[in-house]
């Protein structure tokens, strides 16, 4: 007799291969779905946070916080510019005056600039030679924003040689805006002067 052999039976390795194919594929696109949410909420996080204003904190020098401050208003900035332009245009010394007139171009329009130094010009003569020196007080600066003007009342002291005299001070500026400068922040441009 034969001996009895006993035949195993192989399992197909397909379906298997299969199942763990299909279970990976599955794990698969729950793992692209769960980023693809993580991507949306991030974008979404973006989004919100670009959409918001920042927090702007402003110290100052002493560390102290600033409180917030309205924009000030138009008259209070020309005024300003026209304060700066007078020290430049009516306050020098014998030594300082050609320097000072020279500064005080960055106030005037590219349209009057011609004839202001020319004006100057004798003007920075007279001070060097008879060693001239003056100052002006403005008591009083109205500022017109229809027609484009600035009264200035106060009072002018001139010395001559030594020699000290008082006056008033009378003076119409025509002005206009243009761009702001690092010498001329307000950008205020003097068109006109008229001296009474």
């Amino acid at each position: 007799m034969q001996e009895s052999k006993t035949i195993g039976l192989k399992n197909s390795q397909l379906p298997k291969m299969v199942g763990e194919l299909l279970h990976s594929n599955q794990f698969l696109k729950v793992f692209a779905l769960s980023a693809l949410a993580l991507v949306f909420i991030g974008l979404g996080v973006t989004m919100v946070m670009a959409m918001k204003e920042p927090t702007v904190i402003t110290l100052g020098s002493d560390g102290k916080s600033l409180e917030r401050t309205n924009q000030p208003k138009a008259e209070d900035q020309i005024r300003e510019g026209i304060k700066r332009y007078l020290e430049k245009r009516y306050q020098w010394e014998p030594e300082s005056v050609i320097k000072k007139l020279k500064d005080s171009e960055q106030f005037i329009t590219p349209q009057a600039l011609k004839a202001f130094q020319v004006a100057v010009a004798n003007v920075a003569k007279f001070s060097t030679e008879k060693i001239v020196s003056q100052k002006v007080y403005p008591e009083k600066i109205e500022i017109d924003l229809t027609k484009q003007t600035a009264l200035i009342t106060g009072d002018r002291v001139t010395s001559i040689q030594g020699l000290k005299a008082a006056g008033n001070l009378k003076l119409e500026l025509t002005f206009e805006g243009g761009p702001r400068t690092q010498e001329n922040p307000w950008g205020i441009y003097i068109s006109k002067e008229r001296e009474e």
